[in-house]
């Protein structure tokens, strides 16, 4: 049987029903689509919602995983938005209505709606103004503005018109909604995309912002020309699908955001690295490896144009007394001044490094004749010591000019500047400032070292060096973990001798072995009186020079050694720096295996500032890296140290070894690296290094049992009260 579908559909008019009847039909259609309406600007409203606050808990994670400022007031502003959109869904669907909360009530609700969108905007525009200014605004402006978003918000909501209809907003309350939002957003995208012009992250980010902004200027426009109730609803309901795709957009591109910074800290970090391994870290002049590595390309130079070569050496006298009136912070302004003054100085010199820890080097290519290199040796001083003000204080400072010239003195760099230094240091008897060229036999003059070797070694026998310990502590629980070994010389006549005083005679007589011998020695006494007294000990950390690394025999050495004093082989931990452990890479890393099959720990001392860094960390074998105080003196200044540092300490925690921080001196560098997790901290915020008899006193006090009823007296060593780490 067939059924023709060619059957006119019966409309309710064709019978003679009456106009009512037909007016009446088409008043339920226009409701029923204006319902319709409503239910899927109610859904628009509720996506924003959740899409909103899932946002918010994300800026929110990556704020306390990077400090980013702006993401905690963008996470903010994204919960607030999600409130003013959750409470725009609740009325379009009139669950929440004058007769549920009354009348009072409803407005209230209402008005905090409104108000929230406008405080949406101003923690966005915080936000912003971070990222543009790299500066966070000030509570108080802060508070300004949040007061002023609130006086915004009750005079638009009180002048604009109430709903027309239950969940049908007026046009002037339309206005107050997508006008401020619209523009503020079409401001910000554009400012972040003038002020960001790489990376994708920040541009979609920008893109999303100005397309939202766009949209909601364009939907105003559009509801003023139409003024259809119905199309306007429609039209309310997609452009919130739009806002979804766009709040998705933005959350993907601070995703992208972050990783791209991510990246872009670990290239910084590599180029830090590199560069440290040329260049001064405190002075950016070049060091004494890149000087010696650029005078033989100036040598050959010379050579082939007939010039001479002219290398002065300038060393600041009495520096010493600088650092004590200043400080250690002024003390590096002023270094910092001096090479500043030098790099510009008239003529030009073909280099300026700084090779000492109050000597720099400046080399010239045009001089002959010897009154011409006294001039400009005189030129030099004056420049350095012209007075200079730090932190309001004048100071002079006063130099000696040690020369010497290729090719009457030598052709090789390492030549040259010992030539240099050798007059250097004739200036350092004269009564007023000199300058002084290299002349044959002055060298004699180091026969000074001679006469000090038995000196030296007659301390070394007679125990007149001491061993001081500067404890590390556990950067999270602040409990001593470790101590390193640090020495002193109680020299009989001068008194305690720092070892800044006899260290560099130390190394140029050979006697390094012999001292590190003393020291490793000592130490394993100290550990076993520890085990004898109290019935545990803290691992030792004692640096190693480059000849006792490079020694045969040092493996064997230090396992007789653990042997005889009967202590664990862990705990003598050995320091050696990147440039000991690079210099035969091969060899060293040889050398730190067998100690660590041997059960020795072993640290990178000075993290960062060799010629390896980065490129070599994977391949050493070794248990803990320690942090260069360079990058820790302004870590609570610099963004581009914290950044350094926190990309160190996860790539040492990825390759499985521990942080050391040293150069702590600040509470607020130690909150820093708490947030980074870094393991150690050592430094003088904690504690100077200590003598042994204070160190013992403090020990029996913080480790000896005491009645539980007994109060445990603060020891400034161990933390508050008593925490020694077990």
């Amino acid at each position: 049987m067939l059924i023709s579908l060619d059957v006119e559909q019966e409309n309710p008019f064709n019978h003679g029903h009456n106009n009512n009847d037909k007016n009446n039909y088409l008043a339920f259609m226009a409701d029923f689509d204006v319902f319709t309406g409503l239910t899927v600007t109610t859904f628009s409203y509720a996506i924003q919602a959740l899409l909103l606050f899932g946002l918010s808990f994300l800026l929110r994670y990556y704020f306390q995983l990077y400090g980013h400022v702006y993401l905690r007031f963008w996470a903010i502003a994204s919960a607030v938005f999600a409130f003013n959109q959750l409470a725009f869904a609740g009325f379009s669907s009139d669950l929440i209505n004058a007769h549920w909360l009354g009348s009072e009530g409803f407005s209230l609700l209402k008005s905090l709606a409104h108000t929230s969108l406008y405080l949406a905007i101003t923690l966005l525009t915080i936000g912003a103004i971070d990222i543009l200014y790299q500066r966070q605004l000030g509570l108080k402006l802060r508070l300004l503005c949040y007061a002023v978003a609130v006086a915004i918000a009750v005079l638009t909501y009180t002048l604009s018109s109430h709903h027309l209809r239950p969940g049908v907003p007026s046009f002037g309350m339309l206005v107050s909604k997508f006008l401020p939002m619209g523009i503020a957003l079409v401001v910000i995208g554009f400012a972040l995309l003038n002020r960001i012009k790489q990376g994708l992250g920040p541009r979609l980010i920008s893109g999303s912002f100005i397309a939202v902004g766009i949209k909601n200027l364009g939907l105003l426009i559009i509801i003023a020309v139409t003024q259809d109730e119905l199309a306007n609803l429609l039209l309310l309901s997609f452009q919130g699908l739009l806002n979804c795709l766009f709040v998705a957009a933005a959350a993907l591109g601070v995703v992208i955001w972050l990783l791209e910074s991510e990246r872009d800290s670990a290239v910084v970090a590599i180029q830090q690295a590199e560069y440290l391994n040329t260049h001064d870290s405190l002075t950016g002049v070049p060091n004494r490896e890149q000087l010696v590595s650029k005078i033989p390309l100036l040598i050959e130079s010379c050579r082939s144009s007939g010039r001479h070569l002219t290398v002065m050496l300038i060393g600041l006298n009495r520096f010493k007394a600088i650092n004590e009136t200043l400080g250690l912070r002024g003390g590096d302004r002023v270094l910092k001044e001096i090479a500043h003054r030098l790099i510009q100085i008239k003529p030009q010199p073909l280099a300026v490094a700084r090779i000492g820890g109050d000597v720099y080097a400046v080399v010239f290519n045009h001089l002959k004749r010897k009154s011409f290199i006294i001039d400009l040796a005189e030129q030099l001083r004056a420049t350095v010591n012209a007075p200079l003000n730090v932190d309001g204080k004048n100071i002079s400072v006063h130099c000696g000019i040690g020369i010497s010239r290729y090719p009457q003195h030598g052709h090789r760099a390492e030549l040259l500047l010992n030539k240099a230094t050798v007059a250097l240091a004739q200036t350092k008897g004269q009564s007023n400032e000199a300058t002084v060229i290299y002349q044959r036999g002055m060298d004699d003059e180091y026969t000074r070292l001679v006469d000090l070797e038995p000196v030296l070694k007659h301390a070394l026998q007679t125990d007149q060096f001491e061993l001081y310990l500067q404890p590390q502590f556990s950067t999270q629980s602040q409990s001593t973990v470790s101590f390193e070994a640090l020495i002193r010389w109680n020299h009989p006549e001068q008194g305690v001798l720092g070892p800044a005083e006899f260290l560099p005679y130390i190394e140029q007589l050979g006697l390094s072995i012999e001292l590190d011998d003393w020291v490793l020695e000592n130490a394993a006494k100290l550990l076993q009186r520890w085990q004898q007294r109290y019935q545990r000990t803290w691992p030792i950390a004692v640096n190693l020079s480059a000849p006792h690394f490079q020694h045969a025999a040092l493996v064997e050495k230090l396992h007789k050694l653990a042997q005889q004093y009967h202590i664990p082989h862990h705990q003598l931990e050995l320091e050696i720096t990147e440039s000991v452990a690079m210099s035969d890479i091969n060899n060293g890393m040889n050398v730190i295996s067998q100690l660590r099959d041997a059960g020795f720990s072993i640290a990178i001392d000075d993290f960062g500032t060799g010629y390896s860094s980065l490129a070599y960390l994977r391949k050493l074998p070794i248990q803990k890296i320690k942090i260069d105080r360079s990058f820790i003196h302004e870590l609570d200044q610099s963004r581009d140290d914290t950044t350094i540092v926190r990309t160190l300490i996860r790539l040492a925690h990825g390759l499985g070894k521990s942080v050391v921080a040293e150069g702590v001196e600040t509470e607020q560098q130690l909150r820093i690296l708490q947030a980074l997790d870094c393991d150690l901290t050592q430094g003088y915020f904690h504690s100077a290094p200590v003598s042994q008899k204070h160190l013992s006193r403090w020990l029996d006090e913080a480790v000896k049992p005491r009645p539980t009823h007994q109060a445990q007296p603060n020891n400034p060593l161990f933390g508050a009260p008593y925490s020694v780490k077990e």
